[in-house]
């Protein structure tokens, strides 16, 4: 793959990133309101060939698959990323989903070798429709990976929380996440050319 061309406005963009990021880290007052407007996405899929969890969050993100697949989104349950699978998987199980429908890759350490490293797995699968779960913070970036990386599958995105970040510790660590993301974001998009614009599912307005 040939490196992202670095035109001028993209460099400018890039320092408009990052510049909001600092501003935003020394204003906490506005950053919870506003990382929730820049960051969160809720971009469903009602019939999709398969749900897939992004490691890094093992409470809510295998809970909400789970639930998912109870209701009939998608037959498949993928776990991609090192570290939790195996959390992941016994979550899966616990919530009704059967063991033959989990398919685990357990080898990624970041998104985008969560998006590289599924696709030979999806392509397998003859998955053209797949459901993201993961954390509110992460919502985009995750999104903007997938679409980007892997362009022949259709993917949309639900979020999860777990119930502590309601809490005012809770709230604050959930903060200094999206914090971080505010940083990778313009990281993705310099060092891996992958911009934080997301499509929408065309399938998300399907009844």
């Amino acid at each position: 793959m040939k490196p992202p061309v670095r035109s001028l406005a993209f460099c400018v963009a890039t320092a408009a990133c990052v510049l909001l990021a600092a501003i935003l880290v020394g204003y906490p007052v506005w950053f919870a309101k506003v990382w929730r407007s820049l960051l969160v996405i809720e971009s469903p899929i009602p019939q999709a060939d398969a749900i897939l969890i992004l490691g890094g969050e093992s409470q809510a993100r295998p809970v909400a698959a789970a639930m998912l697949y109870r209701q009939g989104v998608a037959s498949k349950v993928f776990i991609i990323g090192r570290g939790d699978y195996e959390t992941n998987r016994r979550a899966l199980l616990s919530g009704g989903v059967p063991a033959d429908r989990i398919t685990i890759e357990k080898e990624s350490k970041s998104t985008l070798e969560n998006a590289d490293f599924a696709k030979p797995l999806l392509e397998a699968a003859g998955v053209r429709r797949v459901l993201l779960v993961t954390s509110s913070f992460h919502a985009r970036r995750a999104l903007a990976t997938f679409q980007q990386r892997i362009p022949g599958v259709e993917f949309g995105v639900t979020t999860s929380r777990i119930g502590w970040w309601d809490t005012p510790r809770g709230r604050d660590q959930e903060d200094e996440w999206a914090r971080i993301e505010m940083w990778k974001i313009p990281a993705y998009w310099i060092f891996h050319g992958i911009s934080p614009w997301v499509k929408n599912s065309p399938l998300a307005n399907e009844s």
